[in-house]
C-alpha cells in the first residue's frame, strides 16, 4: 500500500500538465530529421485552440466521423501510390494533398510519413500533444487498411530505432540526439527527467523545451513519453548522475514492466491522504494517462452514499462488501465499452471514475446498473474529457 500525502500529490501532477500545456504550440514547430532513416516528411499546426475543440459540438463530430471516411477512400483510392512517392519530385504534391485531407479531420493533428520498421513507410498521424485530440486520432488509426510492406499506420509518433544517426533541427541549428544526457527522478509512477545538451545555452527558453520534447518522443515514442513521463526540463549543466537516451529507454522499459502485466493490464496502487473533511482513501489503475487508452475520452463519475461507516468516513464491514459488488456490476454493464480506472471514498461517499468511448450506450447503462442502491441517491455524470483531466490529481 502507497502511503502519498493527497494534497501534494494533486497538485505534482497539476503542476507537470500545465509545464506541458504552456510549451505544447512551441513544441509543434520543431521538425525532426533523421540522418539515417529514409525521408521523413512532417506537418505540424501552429493553432492550440482546444477551447472549442472538435468534440465541442456535434456538428464537429459528425465533420470528422465523414473527413475519416473521406480519407480512406481516397487513400485506398490513389492516395497510398502518391504518398508512396515521398522523396521524389512530387513531393511537395503529395503532402498538400495529404495535409488537406488531415487537416479536414480535425485542425491540430500533425501527420509524418517515415521509413516503417516493418514496412517500405509508415503513415503517423498524431496529436501532436493535445490531449483533446488522441481520441480521434485512435479512431483514423483503427479504420487504417491492414498493414502491408508498403504502408503500416499509427496515431502517435514512434521511437528511433538507431538513436546514434538521428538529429533534431532546432532553431536553425543542427543537434545529435546521441549527445543528450538525462537526468532522471522516480516519483511514484512517473519519472521526472531533465535533458542536457552542449547547445542549450545557445537556445531561448522555448527553444530548449523544443530539444526535450523532441528528444524523449525519439527516445520513447510519444505514447510512452506522455504515459510515463512527468516533470520534463531543460538542464543547463549535464546532470552528474545522467546518462543518454538509450538508458532512458532502458528505465522506461523497467518501469513499465513494474506497472503492466504479461497480459497487458494495468496494476493497481492503493493511496492515502488527509483533506480538510477528513482521511481519503483511492485505488488508482497505472498508469492512469490518457495516451494509454486514447479511444476513452468520456468520464462518467459515478457517487455512491453509503450507510454504514466508521468514525473516519471510511465505510464499514456491511457497506464495503455492498460497494465492492455495485462496483462489479457497474463494470460488467459496460460490455467492454469502457472501464473503471480509479475510484476515491471519503466521507460516506465513493466516487467511481469510469471513461468511456463516445458514442456508446455506456453512460445509460450505468444508470441502469445503480438503480438498486439503497444507501441513498446514486448520481451520475457524464462528461467529455479525452484528456482524462478528471482524474489527474490521482495521477503520480
Amino acid at each position: 500500500m502507497s502511503n502519498l500525502n493527497y494534497e501534494a500529490y494533486g497538485s505534482q501532477g497539476r503542476s507537470a500538465r500545465s509545464q506541458r500545456a504552456a510549451f505544447e504550440a512551441a513544441r509543434r514547430t520543431a521538425v525532426a530529421r533523421s540522418r539515417s532513416r529514409d525521408i521523413a516528411v512532417s506537418c505540424s499546426r501552429l493553432c492550440f485552440d482546444t477551447a472549442m475543440g472538435i468534440f465541442g459540438k456535434r456538428e464537429d463530430s459528425l465533420r470528422s466521423a465523414t473527413a475519416l471516411r473521406e480519407f480512406w477512400a481516397w487513400w485506398n483510392n490513389t492516395g497510398a501510390a502518391q504518398c508512396a512517392a515521398v522523396g521524389t519530385d512530387d513531393t511537395a504534391a503529395m503532402a498538400e494533398a495529404l495535409a488537406i485531407r488531415v487537416d479536414a479531420i480535425s485542425d491540430g493533428l500533425a501527420w509524418e510519413i517515415a521509413g516503417g520498421s516493418s514496412s517500405a513507410h509508415v503513415l503517423v498521424v498524431s496529436p501532436d500533444g493535445d490531449p483533446e485530440l488522441r481520441s480521434i486520432a485512435r479512431r483514423w488509426l483503427k479504420a487504417a487498411p491492414e498493414a502491408n510492406l508498403v504502408w503500416s499506420y499509427a496515431d502517435s509518433r514512434q521511437p528511433v530505432s538507431d538513436l546514434a544517426g538521428y538529429g533534431l533541427q532546432i532553431a536553425g541549428r543542427d543537434v545529435a540526439v546521441r549527445d543528450v544526457v538525462v537526468g532522471v527522478r522516480r516519483r511514484a509512477s512517473r519519472l521526472d527527467v531533465s535533458v542536457y545538451h552542449p547547445l542549450m545555452a545557445d537556445l531561448n527558453d522555448h527553444e530548449q523545451m523544443r530539444l526535450a520534447f523532441l528528444a524523449l518522443d525519439a527516445a520513447l515514442g510519444e505514447e510512452a513519453t506522455e504515459t510515463w513521463i512527468g516533470e520534463l526540463a531543460p538542464a543547463q549543466d549535464a546532470p552528474l548522475d545522467g546518462f543518454g537516451l538509450s538508458g532512458l529507454r532502458a528505465t522506461v522499459r523497467e518501469l513499465r514492466e513494474e506497472f503492466i502485466d504479461e497480459a497487458g493490464e494495468p496494476t493497481w496502487l492503493v493511496l492515502q491522504g488527509d483533506t480538510p473533511y477528513g482521511p481519503l482513501v483511492a485505488s488508482t489503475q497505472v498508469p492512469l494517462a490518457a495516451a494509454w487508452a486514447p479511444e476513452l475520452d468520456t468520464h462518467i463519475g459515478v457517487s455512491i452514499p453509503y450507510a454504514d461507516q466508521d468514525a473516519s468516513g471510511q465505510p464499514g464491514p456491511k457497506s464495503l462488501g455492498n460497494l465492492r459488488a455495485l462496483e462489479d456490476h457497474v463494470v460488467a454493464r459496460l460490455e467492454g465499452q469502457g472501464r473503471l480506472v480509479a475510484h476515491e471514498t471519503t466521507r460516506g461517499v465513493r466516487l467511481l471514475h469510469l471513461y468511456v468511448s463516445r458514442g456508446t450506450p455506456a453512460a445509460e447503462q450505468v444508470k441502469a446498473a445503480v438503480q438498486a442502491w439503497d444507501e441513498g441517491r446514486v448520481r451520475v455524470r457524464a462528461e467529455n474529457d479525452p484528456g482524462w483531466a478528471q482524474v489527474q490529481h490521482l495521477r503520480g
